[in-house]
């Protein structure tokens, strides 16, 4: 969870954005001045700061100077007001993440959080790339041994050091913004900038500027001048993530960008050559969107020059046990546990589950089985009730002797459903509560596996 200081000397301003920010699910603290959010930076860390500029004692400069010079992995976003702009063009300079003009709309705050959020991600996960792609044997970690997985690799290393742009395809979770970072750290170009945008989670109005910058007084709230992310890119890559959803409108300025090699910003009449390689992946499927006018048929092959199609998980599940050892490592680390460890009838489980949440699913699964995991074994139950919540939240146990133990998905199912209805012989009200599922649901399922 990302953990957000904010810091106002106007209550009402703190405590709403605040509020704001834990509704989307962020840790906040609050403080009403510089010298009292150095006293909450002294004692723990945070993620992002976001600080008016004009405060007493301890203005946001001097929060700004205090981060850069010991907190250099925490974000700061200046909140600028009227007679402040030309400390925030100061603040910029020193390093400030991004500013935003007050009064500012709740979406455009969430905007450059959701921003940091991803920029403080790609760090780490950078570095980590990083280390792994110059260790022995050039492994590329998190993918896979499968032939599949294999092939896309192959590809990989042919592709890193091309000047061309990369389409990614495939399903929501199977790891393409991973393979757009893991290209760019085995290419030359791993010293420079890895900028990456949502164009998916970004409200229309934003996305030209985010992408290309903007003149100061281009637009009401355009109190400096910004560059967009094609001039932070500078000589790395952008990685442009689900461009399936980019208004149509934007298409076409896209295109002008990757056709001309150069982008102007709004408000501006000179364009600047930028020299930063493009990485486009989406879910969905753009030849069906040229059919029906969404998506143009120029830009797409603009943007497909190479392409890596990824495979959902369900497609390569030999792949799932080195995965899951993986991810569990991993847990292993962060809970200082080394003892917790997969029975032989989970890591069964697990190759049978299809994973519509593919490899981001089975990430999430295992982070959260295997900290309530009973006596350090991560059980087929236990993986049952996490990858299936929906249906399978109940506190009754499914028999444990090994020959009549489910070794289906569909078995674990029908299982709980029978166990439920035998504990609550005549209570449908009380099995539907217990399993939390409605009654449609429960007469679709026990009418599917026969169930009197």
């Amino acid at each position: 969870m990302m953990k957000i200081l904010v810091i106002d000397d106007q209550i009402g301003m703190r405590k709403s954005l605040g509020i704001l920010l834990r509704k989307e699910g962020f840790s906040t603290d609050e403080a009403e001045n510089g010298t009292q959010a150095i006293s909450y930076l002294e004692k723990g860390f945070y993620d992002l700061v976001i600080t008016d500029m004009k405060m007493s004692p301890g203005t946001g400069l001097d929060v700004l100077y205090y981060i850069k010079e010991r907190l250099p992995k925490t974000d700061v976003i200046i909140m600028t007001g009227y007679g402040t702009v030309d400390s925030a063009v100061l603040a910029m300079k020193m390093g400030a993440f991004d500013y935003i003009s007050k009064p500012f709309k709740n979406e455009e705050i969430l905007h450059r959080v959701r921003k940091s959020m991803n920029h403080l991600e790609t760090a780490k996960e950078l570095s980590s790339l990083q280390k792994a792609v110059t260790s022995e044997n050039n492994k590329i970690p998190l993918l896979g041994t499968s032939a599949a997985i294999k092939e896309i690799v192959a590809v990989m290393h042919k592709i890193s050091n091309l000047d061309i742009a990369i389409l990614i395809t495939g399903e929501t979770g199977t790891g393409k913004s991973l393979i757009a970072k893991t290209i760019h750290s085995l290419s030359s170009r791993a010293d420079k900038p890895f900028v990456s945008i949502n164009c998916a989670s970004v409200p229309e109005q934003l996305l030209e500027s985010e992408l290309f910058g903007h003149e100061k007084g281009a637009f009401t709230g355009a109190l400096l001048e910004r560059r967009g992310l094609f001039e932070a890119a500078e000589g790395g890559t952008i990685l442009l993530d689900e461009i399936g959803s980019m208004p149509f409108a934007m298409q076409a300025k896209l295109l002008d960008v990757l056709q001309d090699r150069a982008v102007r910003r709004i408000g501006s009449n000179k364009s600047k050559a930028i020299h930063a390689r493009v990485i486009a992946a989406t879910n969905t499927d753009l030849v069906s969107a040229i059919d029906n006018g969404s998506f143009r048929s120029d830009l797409y092959y603009r943007i497909k020059v190479a392409h890596i199609h990824v495979p959902p998980l369900r497609n390569h599940a030999e792949d799932i046990p080195f995965l899951a050892e993986h991810f569990l490592e991993s847990t292993r680390k962060d809970m200082d546990n080394t003892g917790v460890h997969f029975s032989p009838e989970a890591l069964d489980f697990l190759q049978q589950y299809k994973f519509p949440g593919n490899v981001r699913e089975l990430a999430n699964a295992i982070s959260g089985v295997a900290a309530v995991a009973a006596g350090n074994i991560i059980s087929a139950q236990d993986l049952a009730l996490t990858l299936t919540s929906s249906l399978f939240e109940i506190h009754s146990p499914v028999p444990a002797d090994k020959e009549t133990q489910p070794n289906s998905l569909d078995e674990w199912e029908k299982e709980l459903i029978v166990e439920s209805l035998r504990k609550n012989p005549g209570n449908l009200t009380k099995v539907c509560s217990e399993l939390k599922i409605g009654r449609t649901t429960l007469w679709r399922k026990m009418k599917k596996y026969n169930i009197q």
